[in-house]
């Protein structure tokens, strides 16, 4: 069940759930995937080196190493973006009032967050005007404060506007 307040913009199921999912990505900060991504990426490695000798007879050996690396590669990539975007986040100056498009809770279980979305509208240096549906997660007592909200303060990168957070104080 979903507990959503007064909607600025007509927003469908689907796009709660993708942004429900952006709000969810953003939290992490890439360092366990960095971690994880270069363990498996040295342990495959480690056993090519060392064990394939052992295990020639068996062709599959080779195939599993090399996937493992292939998932180690793909982890340090996934990590390296969220690592970068956190990075550019604490580096952002520009801020803005961006209207609000949504605040729900999603009531699946107890204590569940809230989740906020808005849409950040900014010029390119050419002149285009480029809008950008984002979310974060909030504390659930704080949907309520920004259910009487038309705009939510929003700290940016001015050159990468798909890195930007909302402003709580």
């Amino acid at each position: 069940m979903i507990v959503s307040h007064p909607r600025r913009t007509i927003i469908s199921r689907h796009e709660q759930f993708h942004l429900a999912q952006q709000a969810l990505r953003r939290l992490d900060r890439g360092t366990g995937l960095i971690a994880l991504g270069a363990s498996l990426i040295v342990g495959a490695i480690a056993a090519l080196i060392w064990l394939q000798p052992h295990l020639a007879p068996i062709p599959a050996s080779i195939a599993i190493n090399l996937m493992t690396i292939g998932i180690g590669a793909a982890c340090l990539i996934a990590g390296w973006r969220r690592y970068s975007f956190h990075r550019q986040l604490r580096a952002a100056t520009a801020i803005t009032d961006a209207p609000m498009i949504d605040c729900w809770i999603e009531n699946a279980f107890e204590g569940e967050p809230g989740v906020i979305a808005w849409e950040l509208v900014t010029s390119q240096p050419d002149g285009t005007e480029v809008r950008l549906r984002q979310a974060q997660l909030i504390d659930p007592s704080l949907v309520t404060v920004f259910q009487r909200a038309a705009t939510v303060p929003v700290r940016y990168v001015p050159a990468n506007p798909t890195v930007s957070a909302l402003i709580i104080e």
